[in-house]
């Protein structure tokens, strides 16, 4: 059972809180001495283990590097309705496109879709994301005709003559 006299030491001694305190008292079952000292061995090493440090930026360039890797694996396919590939370029390339020419590439895709081309990321392992079906799902699915009822000749003349203008309504929900 710790007590609020060892926590009181402990924070007047490393000048932590009562939380952490109470974490490294429960730790080390009490004892104060050991608690107090993981407590600087920890503080020191996050101290020394900066982001600036070798190892963080070893880390952070080997993770860029695994990215970069995956990023070719995975490819951008643009196939015709008789799948029929028009284009199968890596991600990293179809990115640096989109940032650097995006208001050429951005449009050209759109029509791309809209004359029924298929546009399709495919991963490495054989998994495909069917990016056309998605916007088709997003907009298509949405929408959802309603006809307008025509109205009965004796309520308000208002609504008699929307009647006589036969519209549908499109209702997205």
């Amino acid at each position: 059972m710790i007590t609020l006299e060892q926590v009181d030491q402990m924070r007047k001694r490393t000048n932590c809180s009562y939380e952490e305190a109470k974490f490294y008292l429960e730790k080390h079952n009490g004892n104060v001495l050991e608690a107090i000292v993981d407590f600087e061995r920890t503080k020191n090493s996050t101290r020394n283990g900066s982001l600036n440090s070798p190892r963080h930026v070893s880390d952070f360039w080997q993770s860029m590097a695994a990215l970069i890797r995956k990023g070719f694996e995975v490819r951008v396919v643009i196939e015709d309705k008789n799948n029929n590939m028009f284009i199968n370029i890596p991600v990293n390339i179809m990115l640096l496109f989109v940032i650097f020419a995006s208001y050429i590439v951005i449009p050209a895709l759109l029509i791309l879709m809209l004359l029924g081309y298929k546009l399709t990321i495919r991963k490495s392992h054989g998994e495909v994301v069917n990016i056309s079906s998605l916007v088709q799902d997003v907009t298509g699915n949405k929408a959802k005709e309603t006809p307008n009822v025509p109205q009965k000749q004796d309520e308000s003349p208002v609504n008699a003559e929307e009647s006589r203008n036969s519209y549908n309504e499109i209702t997205i929900e």
